[in-house]
């Protein structure tokens, strides 16, 4: 009789990305408390995603009527109040304090996108799990991996092109705004980059939520005769993403839920984050992150001992450009490091080799 309720975002639910976030709390909470996990519910999201996880177009009121029943709120302020940043460790000491765990019954709920994505980095095998299990999935994933050459680099491009996206007006600053959709200039340019740089060793895939004249531009120019797929494709779309050697992404959750559960590197629109101190930012905009101690600040601190040269340059996840920019540096090395990683003869198990001078150590190389 141990409940966890994740809610969904609003009455009727938001995009996958978003969603994404109190699943993945509400499955870590369930795991910390030994409950049963509730929602979030798909039947009222006006995206229909209640077919690609097979649910009841009436789960809504199973997650409400727990709502709505005597419970134990995990709030955004009380996940603060804990100090932690991994959602587990909060609310497993939340509950300890206000000794929820003592009882052999309770409701708890969450929700929202508070904690972020460090918050939820235990639940990534859960959401892949989720990701593959759904409708059409596996099949449409597999009809574009398998025609993939795994001796090029593999570049997705996710333009977030429909409604709720706004272009800026032309001569106002994109600093730290949401919800914008980025110019295809960019996306052409950031692509054209990458060509000029590892020629026929790259090949791309693009991704809409809405296709038009501007997505067809840059297929026709990076990956003519590119095949749009039927069925349920919001899911087969992330996996393939995630799968990717290099995301460039839109200003989109989905394209960072993608860039979070790969763990690869990822390419943001340079004039959209916040720069601050000779350092950009993602969230740094956002009034939990302008606080000391908080983890923007806490990046800011450890950023200003790296030094250009260092194993760091060429470890970020996150990289940025502007139209017109060529390829970091330090991204140009790690994929140069991915295509030789993807090579089977790199591989002792696909009947690759090894030289005998790789045991050798002898690096004097600066972290």
């Amino acid at each position: 009789m141990r409940f966890v309720v994740a809610r969904r975002s609003g009455r009727r639910g938001e995009g996958l990305g978003n969603e994404m976030l109190p699943w993945a709390k509400g499955w870590i909470a369930s795991q910390v408390l030994d409950a049963r996990l509730i929602g979030p519910s798909w039947g009222l999201n006006r995206r229909g995603y209640f077919r690609n996880f097979r649910t009841s177009r009436l789960d809504f009121l199973y997650e409400d009527l727990f709502a709505h029943l005597p419970h134990h709120a995990f709030t955004q302020q009380r996940y603060l109040d804990t100090g932690e940043i991994d959602f587990g460790k909060a609310i497993q000491k939340w509950a300890t304090k206000e000794g929820i765990t003592q009882n052999k019954a309770f409701i708890v709920t969450v929700d929202g996108m508070y904690g972020g994505y460090p918050s939820i980095r235990s639940a990534r095998p859960f959401l892949w799990a989720k990701l593959l299990d759904s409708r059409d999935a596996l099949q449409n994933q597999y009809e574009i991996a398998s025609t993939l050459d795994r001796d090029k680099l593999f570049v997705t491009v996710h333009m977030r092109l429909g409604s709720g996206f706004e272009t800026l007006p032309e001569g106002e600053s994109s600093r730290g705004k949401v919800n914008l959709k980025i110019p295809v200039e960019w996306y052409l340019s950031v692509c054209k980059s990458i060509r000029d740089e590892f020629g026929d060793r790259v090949q791309f895939h693009f991704f809409t939520d809405q296709y038009s004249p501007a997505f067809d531009r840059a297929v026709s120019a990076f990956n003519p005769g590119q095949p749009r797929q039927t069925g349920l494709t919001e899911c087969s779309d992330l996996l393939l993403m995630s799968q990717a050697d290099l995301r460039v992404c839109s200003l989109s959750s989905y394209s960072l839920i993608s860039c979070f559960l790969s763990g690869g590197p990822y390419l943001w629109y340079e004039p959209q984050l916040t720069y601050l101190d000779g350092n950009y930012s993602l969230w740094g905009m956002e009034d939990a992150q302008q606080s000391a101690g908080s983890p923007t600040r806490q990046s800011l601190t450890l950023m200003k001992s790296i030094r250009p040269g260092s194993l760091w340059e060429s470890g970020f996840r996150g990289y940025a450009m502007d139209t017109g920019s060529a390829l970091p540096h330090g991204l140009v090395e790690q994929l140069q490091r991915r295509l030789i990683a993807n090579n089977r003869s790199a591989s002792l198990l696909e009947y690759g080799c090894l030289p005998d001078w790789t045991l050798r150590h002898e690096s004097s190389v600066v972290i």
